[in-house]
């Protein structure tokens, strides 16, 4: 089976390329990926840089350069719940875009449209509407199946924990509690990231399955006693040991 990974940082990959066999680098204009092999899977890597035009540009070429059948995503993502402390794993069930806004338009916040066009002769504006995109189901039960036999590494004394549900992607860095709690109470996503939800996009268009694991970078009231970037090897280590797990799981 081919695997597809994207990051957004080359540091958030290391842990992928770890346990890798025969890499390989690939230079393709500037996009570089890395190939390789893990318990009889092709995998391939790259990054995209953060944000979601990066994400989508390097998904369609990760998608048509490699014939990738699964697309990953990992990195990290902003808490928007209390509940979430630093170092813990997000596993996506359904991804929104937050800044896409066509409110006064009268859709609802995240909303995007798709088959546009004008009716005739009423000259009507006509479109179907999204707000969701789905992870795999398969996967993300998978997913979550394999990640209780993965024993994750503590952070500053913290054990850290795993989660699923709805990850929020947007061109914006979440610095302020108030937008953070504005984020939560319109889509109750458990965490703010750049990219996910653009992937999500990109790989519904192309009726490839999709898997998105996140790391817990800061709180949601940004009262974080410890830095994700201090422990940047220690928490991407967690969901390298997840992703381990899991292409070993799959047949």
């Amino acid at each position: 089976m081919k695997i597809g990974i994207v990051g957004a940082m080359d540091e958030e990959l290391i842990s992928i390329r770890a346990f890798m066999q025969g890499l390989k680098k690939i230079e393709t204009g500037k996009r570089l990926f890395w190939s390789g092999a893990a318990d009889g899977h092709e995998i391939y890597l790259t990054r995209c840089d953060p944000g979601k035009v990066n994400a989508a540009i390097a998904t369609q070429q990760m998608l048509d350069l490699f014939s990738v059948e699964l697309l990953f995503n990992m990195g990290s993502s902003g808490a928007l719940t209390p509940e979430l402390e630093v170092g813990d794993l997000v596993i996506a069930a359904e991804l929104i875009q937050h800044d896409f806004d066509l409110t006064d338009w009268g859709l609802a916040p995240g909303e995007l449209l798709f088959d546009v066009f004008v009716s005739k002769p009423a000259g009507q504006l006509q479109f179907r509407k999204q707000q969701t995109f789905s992870a795999d189901e398969r996967l993300t039960a998978l997913a979550l199946k394999v990640s209780q036999g993965v024993s994750l590494s503590p952070l500053a004394g913290y054990a850290p924990k795993i989660y699923s549900g709805r990850i929020l992607s947007g061109d914006q860095f979440i610095g302020r509690v108030e937008k953070a709690q504005w984020l939560w109470d319109t889509h109750r996503g458990l965490c703010a990231d750049m990219e996910a939800a653009a992937i999500a996009h990109v790989c519904q268009v192309n009726q490839v399955p999709f898997l998105c694991v996140r790391a817990i970078s800061d709180k949601a009231d940004h009262s974080a006693t410890v830095s994700f970037t201090d422990f940047l090897v220690e928490a991407t280590a967690n969901y390298g040991k997840l992703f381990e797990a899991l292409i070993k799981a799959l047949k």
